[in-house]
């Protein structure tokens, strides 16, 4: 098949065949290959030996760098790594997405991010599935639906800790600034778990004009959705006259049930929390009050200041009272009362004070006693070996010292045979007690 609207570069002749099966371009006048390797978008089939039919020429996506052929192990060339990786993350972003019935862009949108993290090496370390429930995550975000961090850890039997430590990694990575998820979009979802009947859609309509209200009144900012939005359902469902505890709610919606009964309690200290069901429903009211927070902090300030002043009389008055604590906290810092809990704590800490300065103590006395009985012990020692008796001589120190002076002085009426004979004795006493001591 010629083409005329190609001019061969070498002999400057239209006559240009081309042959779809090689992919190749050759004019016929000069035989110059101008083409070869060309990518078509039509695929053809031959029949080889047997019956078998194969595919001609090599299939190139849009994402790969190399051809795939279509046969057995799938490339024609050695397949790259980086490309397995890409493959196998879109294949499990498939099957999460299939758990949380998320539609095709979200998946698009996941691999695209998914990329970015292969591309920064941000999987290494890591196992996949953490950082492709993080690539959902995000996209969903984005997207804004009404999937939370703790679907995809259920979905993935995965502690929420663990994604969301990659979540706020990998954000952190791409620099992203992520817009805090509405309240008001999970309401009609866990409405539907109450067990509301017919009422489900007045009260979700009820709990979205809450929502709105707490925005008003600084109780939204830096909360979590999650504990808004149960508050806001709680209200909605006991208004509506339907006996809900905070429980009903927080085995829902995941959330701790002091953060729910906080809510509960700030939302109560607004005018809003005055108002009937009816009077709600119709009358927005334009004031705002403070946030909680800066209500607690004024009167922390105010607190400290009268405690400065020692204005006993304000302090006592209850004026101070923190509202938003509880029945037996309101008081507790004004009566200076403490628990019997608290006490035995006292108690026991004290009681640990007391001997451990008891066994203190007795160390150095321990410590002075035993040099005493080692002073005493090696007195003893000494004496004995002062007291004990001369070699040679067994008849005490008062023999001895008889001894000595019957040598030394002469008995007057001794002859001089008898003096000779006693100087003999003692050379024979000297004699022996040498021989012991070489002995």
């Amino acid at each position: 098949m010629e083409d005329t609207s190609k001019i061969c570069p070498n002999c400057g002749s239209t006559a240009v065949e081309e042959h779809d099966a090689a992919g190749a371009s050759v004019c016929t006048d000069c035989g110059v290959v101008i083409e070869e390797n060309a990518i078509v978008s039509n695929v053809e089939f031959v029949e080889g030996q047997g019956g078998a039919s194969s595919m001609v020429g090599q299939f190139v996506s849009a994402t790969s760098r190399k051809a795939y052929t279509g046969g057995r192990g799938g490339y024609g060339f050695a397949r790259d790594s980086r490309e397995t990786t890409l493959a196998n993350g879109r294949r499990k972003i498939q099957e999460v997405a299939s758990r949380l019935r998320l539609g095709g862009h979200y998946v698009d949108a996941a691999h695209r991010l998914f990329t970015i993290a292969v591309e920064k090496n941000f999987v290494q370390g890591r196992r996949t599935i953490h950082v492709v429930a993080a690539c959902l995550y995000i996209s969903c975000r984005q997207e804004k639906s009404q999937h939370m961090l703790i679907d995809f850890s259920d979905a993935l039997q995965v502690n929420v800790y663990t994604l969301g430590t990659t979540f706020l990694k990998f954000r952190r990575l791409l620099g992203l600034k992520l817009e805090i998820l509405d309240p008001a979009l999970y309401v009609y979802r866990f409405a539907a778990h109450l067990d509301l009947d017919d009422q489900a859609n007045a009260v979700a309509l009820t709990a979205l004009r809450l929502v709105g209200r707490m925005k008003r009144d600084w109780i939204v900012a830096g909360r979590r959705p999650a504990g808004i939005c149960a508050a806001a359902l709680l209200i909605a469902a006991r208004a509506h006259g339907f006996s809900k505890d905070p429980q009903d709610v927080t085995r829902i919606l995941r959330v701790c049930g002091m953060t729910v009964n906080t809510r509960v309690k700030e939302f109560e200290q607004t005018p809003s929390a005055s108002l009937t069901l009816d009077q709600f429903n119709r009358v927005d009211l334009e004031t705002e009050v403070d946030p909680p927070a800066f209500t607690r902090n004024r009167i922390m300030e105010a607190r400290a200041r009268a405690i400065e002043e020692k204005n006993i009389e304000l302090l006592r008055s209850g004026a101070l009272d923190n509202p938003l604590a509880g029945k037996r906290a309101i008081t507790k810092w004004r009566d200076g009362k403490t628990s019997q809990k608290a006490e035995a704590f006292e108690k026991l800490y004290r009681s640990l004070e007391e001997e451990i300065a008891n066994a203190n103590s007795q160390i150095p006395n321990e410590t002075a006693e035993e040099e005493g009985k080692d002073n005493k012990q090696g007195a003893e020692e000494e004496k004995e070996d002062n007291d004990e008796p001369q070699h040679g001589n067994d008849n005490g120190p008062e023999s001895t010292q008889g001894e000595r002076n019957s040598d030394n002085e002469a008995p007057s009426g001794d002859t001089e045979e008898g003096a000779e004979g006693r100087l003999a004795n003692r050379n024979n006493v000297t004699t022996a007690s040498q021989s012991w001591d070489k002995a």
